[in-house]
């Protein structure tokens, strides 16, 4: 990855460690877990991130520009038509754990979400595990 433009990108889906489209990040960079700000929604096959004041939990990486562009197509973000797409890639400040902040690359939903669907804690594989009833305490 070195020689090429590099940027920061905080996951919450799919694309975590061990679900469904990880694969799509090798090569890059775990930097660690993080949070940002926001709401989470099941949207069944996939979660969707919209704005709001709760918190977000997921995984920050350091993708080259090859990976990003690997990233937009599972999002469907064409960076020609952010309005057009599902989901739009914007910088949002993320927190990991030791309180240390970075701006990075979130993509968010592009669309109007139920409500009822919100996932209240904000982590995704949690949620998941407990569609499975295997809940984490």
């Amino acid at each position: 990855m070195q020689g090429s433009a590099m940027t920061e990108v905080f996951v919450y889906g799919t694309l975590l460690r061990g679900l469904r489209f990880h694969g799509a990040l090798k090569g890059a960079t775990f930097l660690g877990p993080a949070r940002v700000r926001g709401r989470l929604f099941d949207l069944g096959p996939y979660p969707a991130l919209a704005d709001g004041p709760d918190q977000v939990h997921g995984e920050v990486y350091r993708v080259d520009a090859g990976t990003l562009a690997r990233l937009d197509r599972i999002e469907d973000f064409d960076p020609r038509d952010p309005e057009g797409s599902l989901y739009r890639r914007v910088v949002r400040r993320s927190w990991l754990p030791d309180g240390e902040f970075r701006d990075v690359q979130v993509y968010l939903y592009n669309a109007r979400v139920d409500p009822r669907r919100r996932i209240p804690h904000g982590d995704y594989r949690r949620h998941l595990q407990s569609l499975r009833g295997k809940a984490t305490p």
